[in-house]
């Protein structure tokens, strides 16, 4: 199960967010988004659990604590979710920065008549 995780302090490791939900269960992956340049936290990061109840126990137990940034933003993603792609395709490395996630199929920011051939509207 992937879970997402806001509200995250800066000073946050991807070993120190994999000890907290290890907690409540076995962790498959733990991520802190950090930024590209500065190596900075994002002030979120993804958490897999392969176990569901274990996942809940996480999601129930961390949501709303406060660890310096405010409350903790916990929840589940599911396929749809802004931020699942990102979870799934991940591979451990550097998530895209903070950027909107663009998907396959996903007209982008102008939308389906965006401009074409020459540079002009609907040509």
């Amino acid at each position: 199960m992937h879970i997402f995780i806001g509200s995250l302090p800066k000073d946050i490791t991807d070993d120190s967010l994999r000890t907290m939900f290890a907690e409540f269960g076995e962790v498959r992956s733990a991520v802190v988004v950090t930024d590209k340049k500065s190596g900075e936290s994002q002030g979120y990061g993804f958490v897999e659990m392969p176990t569901k109840s274990e996942a809940r126990n996480a999601i129930d137990g961390l949501r709303a604590k406060d660890l310096g940034a405010g409350p903790l933003r916990v929840k589940h993603l599911k396929p749809g979710d802004e931020f699942h792609q990102s979870a799934v395709n991940r591979g451990g490395e550097t998530v895209h920065g903070g950027a909107k996630t663009m998907y396959r199929g996903d007209p982008g920011p102008r939308g389906a008549g965006a401009i074409r051939r020459g540079g002009k509207r609907g040509s």
